[in-house]
């Protein structure tokens, strides 16, 4: 008898230093290295924002976060390594609008719906950017005369069906206009058109016309994102002009769907805090980016509406997705 009592007070001593040894790690979440993988390559726009925010998030815990560079299939590689790896949090990644986009365009492709959102931290919107010796002074302007001479402005994109067709496009049945869709081999060639004045316009992001806009080049007459750029307080937003479109690309964190969500909480908590950080924001904003800070449920309804945008204009406006 008294060598069953010793037996069981033994397996109850390991049995509570063993479940406070599991408080204590789920706890200190996290205790070790992060592997942070971007679906990109090297100095690309997700790179570039991910190792600030990587390197915060190592003071904030105290651990390593590892960022992991796997390029491949315009971000299926990576994107797919995040999906099919263990949810046991030491195993996060990066995600964009061409993770939606993907099943256009590739015939193996990741599914955003296969991963947990964690936080959105910036937007890339989209513009609406005439020349300097343009006549239209505001949105409303160029969209009075489009309405009057359907078809006759033009608009520099980066080739049909790539990115800046999809917003031109995109913006083209929201405004209730036509315009002359003009290709050229990518953003640089559309720019040096519109810088010409050989096209009237582009829906080309902000990152790649500010230096022209900040220079006198270019005028910003409008951006399409939810709110306001910090850099252009005073650009209107086409959805405060009554034109519902919030267009363009965006980044924030994932993790392998079954992923604790108490793990996740503790990572998106850390993000929006980081995120408020003036130097990271100033980082940035320089860079070109708009910082928008968005929880895991917020994100969710970011993905569904790039979701509706891609269907419709698949559907609806009958567009063929192409990288670029």
């Amino acid at each position: 008898m008294k060598k069953l009592v010793l037996l069981v007070l033994v397996l109850s001593l390991a049995l509570s230093m063993f479940a406070a040894g599991t408080a204590e790690e789920a706890k200190a979440y996290p205790s070790r290295n992060v592997r942070v993988i971007i679906p990109w390559s090297v100095g690309g726009m997700t790179d570039v924002l991910t190792r600030p925010i990587a390197s915060a998030l190592e003071k904030e815990f105290g651990v390593p976060f590892v960022v992991e560079n796997k390029p491949g299939g315009s971000g299926v590689v990576g994107s797919l390594e995040v999906e099919n790896a263990k949810p046991d949090g030491y195993v996060i990644g990066t995600t964009s609008m061409s993770t939606v986009s993907a099943k256009y365009v590739s015939p193996m492709y990741p599914d955003i719906h296969n991963v947990k959102l964690i936080s959105q931290v910036i937007t890339i919107p989209a513009t609406v950017t005439v020349s300097a010796n343009s006549p239209f002074k505001t949105i409303e302007d160029l969209i009075k005369y489009a309405k009057a001479n359907p078809g006759k402005l033009t608009n520099a994109n980066s080739g049909a069906g790539a990115s800046a067709h999809i917003y031109a496009s995109y913006f083209e049945a929201k405004a209730g206009i036509k315009m002359n869709h003009i290709p050229y081999a990518g953003y640089a060639e559309a720019i040096t058109a519109l810088l010409g004045d050989h096209v009237d316009l582009t829906n080309i992001p902000l990152p790649d016309v500010s230096a022209h806009i900040d220079a006198g080049n270019l005028r910003l007459l409008a951006i399409a994102s939810a709110v306001r750029h910090p850099l252009y307080p005073d650009v209107p937003t086409l959805k405060e002009l009554g034109i519902d479109a919030v267009m363009g690309n965006y980044s924030g964190f994932v993790a392998p769907m079954g992923m604790d969500p108490a793990q996740v909480e503790t990572l998106d908590n850390a993000i929006g805090k980081i995120m408020q950080d003036p130097k990271i924001r100033k980082f940035l904003i320089d860079a070109g980016y708009q910082p928008v800070y968005l929880n895991s449920q917020d994100f969710a309804a970011v993905i569904t509406d790039a979701e509706n945008q891609l269907d419709y204009m698949v559907n609806e406006l009958g567009i063929t997705f192409i990288d670029d």
